[in-house]
């Protein structure tokens, strides 16, 4: 087939055609010989199209191919032409930019002796090598693709040092591992939202140490032999999928977390209050417990977590009246800041708002005069406590 200046652009419609008509053909006479070809045939169709579709978004790049599209670059346009966002198409430019760069590993892409996702690894792991080393460490990681897939080898990549200077390669390592943990410090990221469904969900991005951390802890939570030694035996499901069974251990997890081993707010742990009548608490009257920080908790989960710790239950009376929960002292205890919390959530002071987690306690009447340290105590803000004491002409204690 002879193609003209417009070559590139016949050659796909005419695999775009091709595509097409072996989609209306129907698959179910095909044998597990042509079955299992067509389907490495496709992988190579696939490495072979990145390959192109890197080498012309870098000529629309170089040729200005957005310009008469009103997009302010090659990578906005192609993000709105092929219906993606403008971060993929950003991402997805920056990575034929990185490819093109590396005339080696385009040629295997482009040969389909490796996968697409095989070439980005190798362009990301040689990135990362001095210039003068580059081409040896390309080299070194297309020999190994052909046995091994894209996870081996980014694994093979950060190691690369072994191979190309074994002797200093620990040094390097370290000092590569800094700079990379000094990036993912940078990247941490950590985001939640409630839904109207009594569900929360989130999005993290952690370092790989503290990641490691928190699956060992989830594996350990929601393995089998845990599970039976937690609930009993029957209690572990087979069937469950891991992220079902990961978000079960998470759940479990927090609910473990010890008080002791948070910091402190204003004197008070980092502690979700529960709050809930001693009827309830006992299990003769099934109510909703309030949490301090606004959401509400079915009766049954605020009697499994009341013992747990990580969540306090601030038990009433009849009345609706916080029962005592501490001793008489100097300064409040732990206990009865959370109580006086529940009576007053904000800073006594008339118009003052600020939350009482991050008010001090004023004694009522003050201690000077004989006040006790109990549940009369009111949070005041430090500002207006430091006016109340200014006032009686006395200095505020530091608790």
């Amino acid at each position: 087939m002879q193609m003209g200046a417009g070559g590139v652009r016949e050659w796909a419609r005419v695999a775009d055609d091709a595509l097409a008509h072996a989609l209306a053909l129907p698959v179910w006479s095909a044998g597990v010989e042509d079955t299992r070809e067509a389907l490495l045939e496709l992988g190579r169709v696939e490495a072979r199209a990145a390959a192109l579709r890197a080498r012309l978004l870098v000529h629309a790049e170089e040729i200005g191919a957005h310009q008469e599209s009103g997009a302010e670059s090659v990578s906005v346009w192609h993000a709105r032409a092929t219906r993606t966002t403008v971060a993929q198409g950003r991402a997805v430019l920056r990575e034929a930019v990185a490819l093109e760069g590396r005339p080696d590993v385009a040629a295997a892409l482009a040969s389909a002796e490796v996968t697409p996702a095989q070439a980005k690894v190798i362009v990301d792991a040689v990135a990362e090598v001095p210039e003068v080393d580059r081409d040896r460490a390309a080299a070194f990681l297309l020999e190994k693709a052909g046995s091994h897939h894209a996870k081996d080898l980014r694994v093979l990549g950060r190691r690369i040092w072994e191979v190309l200077d074994p002797v200093a390669a620990d040094a390097r390592e370290s000092v590569a591992l800094e700079r990379q943990e000094a990036r993912a410090a940078q990247r941490v990221r950590f985001s939640m939202v409630e839904h109207d469904d009594g569900t929360m969900e989130g999005w993290f991005r952690v370092p790989v140490l503290h990641g490691a951390m928190l699956r060992k802890m989830l594996v350990a939570i929601g393995a089998p032999k845990a599970k039976r030694a937690a609930e009993g035996a029957g209690s572990y499901d087979p069937t469950l999928k891991t992220p079902k069974r990961w978000g079960q251990a998470l759940c479990d997890l927090l609910e473990r977390i010890q008080d002791k081993d948070l910091p402190d707010r204003a004197g008070c742990g980092a502690t979700v209050v529960v709050t809930m009548t001693i009827e309830n608490l006992q299990g003769q009257l099934e109510q909703a417990g309030l949490l301090d920080t606004g959401e509400k908790i079915s009766a049954t989960a605020a009697r499994r977590v009341a013992a747990r710790a990580g969540i306090i239950p601030a038990v009433l009376d009849g009345v609706g009246m916080v029962l005592d929960w501490g001793r008489t002292r100097r300064f409040h205890t732990r206990a009865q800041r959370m109580a006086i919390a529940t009576l007053h959530p904000t800073c006594v002071h008339p118009g003052c708002d600020v939350s009482a987690s991050h008010c001090e306690i004023d004694h009522d009447p003050p201690w000077e005069s004989g006040g006790g340290t109990d549940l009369t105590g009111k949070p005041r803000c430090p500002r207006h406590h430091r006016e109340r004491h200014r006032d009686r002409g006395t200095d505020p204690p530091d608790d």
